[in-house]
């Protein structure tokens, strides 16, 4: 069965008639009705019965009709379903966010507000290769490769105000390390950048509690449970959280580089291109209203 075959069917069945229905098509008489018959070949029955001066649809004709018309007026708006899911995809910009995820939530909130018909799919996995823009961290290097952009940012040894360090200004990341350390889970790449700190202060941490959740690692350490490791800007601001102070780490160095990455090889769509550089844009300005205010 060909759709043309059907569509001419339910025409013929609508006029019941030959040559009104070849003219409605505007196709010859003898091309419709060639149709008809190859139609009730394939599937071997009649599906109207010939009568003087016209036809009318047989009992198998009335049944094909009904079957018909649901599947002809689905498809009949297909077409706009396929435009309507199109201009959706071009509308969702897909991110794949390792690090930095609440300087990239607030981003989508602010772009938001301008862009209300723009939509957001967030997935948070190392292996993916499916998105627009990732967002990931690692140890400081010099250099980026083409659609990358890198953000440098600090770490803060995050103490309980309870503990005998809170009175510091500043701190050897080697006097904790006898300390037990609240981390992040090692399937993030902030952990493997926390991990490789207390490396070069020469000490393997004792870690009594890791999270998925920023907000326990924060909590806990809120609670004088342990210390931990504070992005500098892209974490919410301390003073947010009660109990808790941020000392500058005095050796070793603790930082890392946010890279923000276009992924151009899937990516062709420019809604995503406009969201990397009011992305990269609002982090700068965030570090910068931070730096201002410390």
């Amino acid at each position: 069965m060909e759709l043309q075959q059907l569509q001419y069917f339910l025409v013929a069945a609508k006029y019941e008639h030959i040559t009104k229905a070849a003219n409605s098509l505007h196709i010859a008489q003898p091309a419709l009705s060639q149709s008809i018959k190859r139609l009730e070949a394939e599937l071997n029955v009649k599906l109207f019965d010939r009568r003087k001066g016209g036809i009318i649809l047989s009992e198998s004709g009335k049944l094909l009709v009904d079957e018909l018309k649901p599947i002809m007026k689905s498809l009949e708006s297909l077409p706009e379903k396929l435009q309507d899911t199109a201009r959706k995809q071009h509308q969702t910009i897909h991110l794949n966010v390792l690090a930095a995820s609440i300087l990239v939530t607030n981003c989508i909130i602010a772009y938001k507000a301008q862009h209300p018909e723009i939509n957001f799919k967030f997935v948070q996995n190392q292996s993916a290769t499916d998105y627009d823009l990732c967002i990931t961290a690692t140890l400081p290097r010099k250099n980026s490769v083409v659609n990358q952009m890198m953000l440098e940012e600090n770490f803060f040894l995050a103490v309980p105000a309870s503990s005998k360090y809170a009175k510091y200004s500043e701190i050897e990341l080697k006097e904790v390390a006898e300390e037990g350390f609240i981390f992040m889970s090692d399937t993030r790449p902030i952990r493997t950048i926390c991990d490789q700190f207390c490396m070069e202060a020469g000490f393997t941490p004792d870690i009594i509690f890791e999270s998925m959740n920023f907000e326990a690692v924060r909590s806990l350490i809120s609670a004088g449970l342990g210390v931990g490791f504070w992005p500098e800007y892209s974490w919410e601001n301390a003073e947010l959280t009660q109990n808790v102070v941020l000392l500058p780490i005095k050796s070793p160095e603790c930082k890392r580089n946010i890279i923000i990455t276009y992924n151009e090889q899937f990516s062709g769509n420019l809604i995503a291109k406009e969201f990397y550089d009011f992305l990269i844009d609002f982090a700068m300005k965030r570090k910068e209203q931070y730096q201002r205010s410390h």
